[in-house]
């Protein structure tokens, strides 16, 4: 540190400028000056004062004793010393430089510009002053102005790395791809193992979708040096992108050898096993993770979800109760374990696991609405309704809970309550399309007001193209207005969206019903009562089917 301070000092101050002092202040100068190496700053300021006393109308010192005043942050008292140090001797270039980077700090920038631009005119090669003049128009965005200031610089020494590499970045940034690259090339010439040029060409090769030059370029790193983490980082990534994942998971375990204690690397290696369902190896490598960092709360979760695809749900439930409510992966954790108490149908369970969370979580909506979801599932309607409106008062005019709400009602038996929220929800969004399916269908399904609901129907449509719900309920519509062959053509359609939803199957039976065709109205109802969960909804089913028979005899 000495070292650097020494050659520093030199720079800014040569023993030339020394002698311009009078009397004792030489000595002084000296004297602060090997304070100031040694690191007594304090006394340093003393000596550096006490010179200035003795000589006051010397420029260096004034300088000096500026710079030991930057590194104590009285950054009033520096200035006023520079612009001091400049009135005496306007060609001090220490001085233009110390308060040209003072006012960089500042964000004073045109000050900082005019100060560097003196330098130049000072000494035109002056590239220290080209390369901060460059970086004050970077940080204004100004790349055009900044790539013309690192090109002054080539005129008088065309082999300058960083100025080289500054404008091929520049060139980058301005989407001017082929100049950028034509600037990395001259690096490259020049110092063929350059790894920020080798990174930026491998970048751009990736933009332009071109993986085997780009991985050209980071082999090329990693040929120069072996030990290049983010060389093979990118590697990695790259053969993730090309969904290579052995050749990425080779690349990551190359990585990790290198830092043992990054768990990043280990835990992406983890994902890659999960990824092509090789779950043993995911496990084993999240506990690898989990034994370096045992607190990790995505690790807990990762591990959980594979003990969820492996199909153990009790292990699966241990991993995610081990991740805390302050934890970022807490609510996705949270919602596993919904999941899996819905499949299992222990509702109980869950419901309490919510209701804990939401007595110390800031989260309380979602946490109400997991609550829906549950209740829903239990077939506690009233509760779904009381969790959803809790949640409603958090995000009041939240038209998502408001439609939950509304179809909570659908499901409790109260069509009208529940047509009432859909009308409402109207008036906030007109355009909002699951309202406008839902009053449609209600329509059509009593036969009236076809054609507004019609309309209403293919409005929602046109919002949600692919909606296999809505395009049943334009069939529907097409149903009761007899339009037979067009009912059919959009069931079929919904059918390849939503293959296991009962009710949209009933519908197809319906209209193979109305159109004759027994045997595939048998076949679609006999369908709909297999997949069909409720038990009133299967007994009207198989009345269809005893009644196609009865027809047929």
């Amino acid at each position: 540190m000495k070292k650097v301070l020494l050659c520093l000092f030199a720079i800014l101050f040569p023993l030339s400028s020394v002698g311009q002092t009078k009397g004792d202040s030489v000595l002084l100068y000296l004297k602060a000056y090997r304070s100031e190496l040694q690191g007594r700053s304090d006394e340093a300021l003393l000596l550096y004062e006490s010179a200035l006393k003795d000589d006051p109308d010397s420029s260096e010192l004034r300088t000096s004793l500026a710079y030991g005043y930057l590194k104590k942050n009285k950054r009033d008292r520096a200035e006023a010393l520079l612009m001091e140090a400049i009135a005496l001797r306007p060609s001090n270039r220490g001085a233009l430089m110390l308060l040209a980077g003072l006012y960089s700090t500042q964000s004073s920038t045109y000050k900082a510009k005019e100060l560097y631009e003196k330098c130049i005119t000072l000494n035109s090669e002056d590239t220290e002053a080209y390369m901060y003049l460059g970086a004050l128009y970077v940080s204004e965005k100004k790349y055009r102005e900044a790539i013309t200031i690192y090109e002054k610089i080539l005129a008088y020494d065309d082999d300058n790395i960083l100025a080289l590499y500054y404008i091929g970045q520049l060139n980058a940034e301005i989407k001017e791809f082929a100049k950028a690259k034509e600037y990395y090339g001259k690096i490259l010439l020049i110092r063929p193992g350059f790894e920020p040029a080798l990174l930026d060409m491998g970048s751009l090769s990736e933009m332009e979708g071109d993986f085997k030059k780009a991985l050209e370029y980071y082999q090329t790193i990693i040929s120069f040096d072996p030990g290049n983490k983010k060389a093979r980082a990118r590697m990695g990534s790259l053969f993730v992108r090309q969904k290579e994942y052995d050749k990425a998971i080779g690349a990551f375990e190359d990585l990790s050898d290198l830092d043992k204690g990054d768990a990043s690397v280990r835990m992406r290696i983890g994902l890659l096993h999960l990824e092509q369902r090789r779950y043993d190896e995911a496990i084993k490598n999240f506990n690898l993770v989990l034994a370096a960092q045992p607190g990790n709360s995505a690790a807990h979760l990762y591990l959980g979800l594979v003990w969820k695809e492996k199909g153990d749900s009790k292990k699966a439930l241990q991993e995610f109760l081990k991740i805390p409510s302050s934890a970022e992966e807490y609510m996705s954790a949270l919602r596993e374990i919904v999941f899996i108490c819905i499949k299992e149908g222990s509702y109980d369970e869950g419901i309490q696991l919510v209701k804990k969370g939401l007595s110390d979580s800031t989260r309380k909506k979602e946490l109400n609405m997991l609550l829906v979801v549950l209740y829903e599932e239990k077939g506690d309607f009233d509760l779904g309704i009381e969790a959803a409106r809790q949640a409603l008062s958090l995000e009041p005019g939240n038209i998502e809970i408001m439609y939950q709400i509304g179809m909570l009602h659908e499901k409790k038996g109260e069509s009208e309550k529940a047509l009432a929220i859909m009308e409402d929800l109207l008036k906030i969004d007109p355009e909002y399309p699951n309202a406008l399916n839902y009053i449609g269908y209600s329509w059509a399904d009593k036969g009236v007001k076809l054609e507004e609901a019609e309309a209403m129907i293919k409005k929602a449509l046109n919002k949600k193209p692919n909606d296999g719900y809505i395009i049943d309920s334009l069939g529907w519509v097409y149903y009761k207005k007899g339009r037979y062959a067009d009912a059919l053509s959009e069931l079929l359609r919904a059918t390849q969206i939503l293959p296991d939803d009962p009710a949209i199957i009933e519908h197809l039976g319906d209209v193979y019903a109305a159109m004759k065709d027994h045997e595939k109205a048998v076949s679609a109802y006999t369908r709909s009562i297999n997949l069909e969960k409720d038990e009133k909804r299967r007994k009207a089913i198989e009345s269809k089917v005893r009644m196609l028979k009865e027809t047929k005899k």
